[in-house]
């Protein structure tokens, strides 16, 4: 196996460990490390086709789940604004009757 498609299976084991574990900073920078690592092994002339073609599958999967998991992040973020600002306007209401 190439050695850049060994390095983006690496890259790929660490970023699903950063999305469990909730490293949104780790997982920009895996992210990026991903990026990178794909274009290298796009441009190596000896590349194992399938075992390429298999990494970026499996890579595709975990963004498809890490794009699902930063909706819903953004959704219960929203929620959570959503609220405090009526919380906020409530709470004027009643320091102008008080």
């Amino acid at each position: 196996m190439a050695v850049a498609v060994k390095q983006l299976e690496e890259a790929h084991v660490a970023l699903i460990a950063a999305v469990q574990g909730g490293d949104w900073e780790q997982v920009g920078e895996l992210d990026a490390l991903c990026r990178l690592l794909v274009g290298q092994a796009m441009e190596q002339p000896d590349r194992n086709e399938q075992a390429l073609a298999e990494v970026l599958t499996s890579l595709s999967e975990t963004y498809k789940e890490v794009i699902a998991l930063c909706q819903a992040v953004q959704g219960k973020l929203a929620d959570e604004l959503h609220g405090l600002q009526r919380s906020k306007q409530s709470a004027k209401v009643y320091q102008m009757f008080s």
